[in-house]
């Protein structure tokens, strides 16, 4: 016999806030690591340099870029989770409620 789970959207919609709040600490550490990105860029003196500093911040944007989207995502898609089985809660209580309500 197999055994089943329970799914609770209140902690489906908690874990979406912390989603959203891992996602703007990465928001803040990508902004603060291209910036700093930025400013050693404009600090070196060697043309290479620059040119190799230049290269990774505009791969750090993309990267966090991404990262974002994919926090972005997953928030979503948990929070329609949270909601789609809060209805489905709602849905079967007031069934309940009419079966129950014809058998008195």
């Amino acid at each position: 016999m197999s055994q089943g789970f329970s799914v609770r959207a209140g902690k489906l919609q908690e874990g979406s806030r912390e989603i959203g709040d891992l996602q703007e600490r990465c928001q803040i550490i990508a902004a603060d690591a291209v910036d700093a990105l930025a400013r050693m860029t404009g600090s070196a003196g060697h043309a290479d340099l620059v040119s190799a500093l230049e290269g990774a911040e505009a791969r750090g944007e993309r990267t966090f870029g991404a990262l974002t989207m994919a926090y972005q995502h997953v928030g979503v898609g948990v929070a329609a989770s949270a909601e789609n089985y809060a209805n489905t809660e709602r849905v079967i209580a007031g069934q309940a409620g009419t079966i129950f309500g014809r058998l008195r």
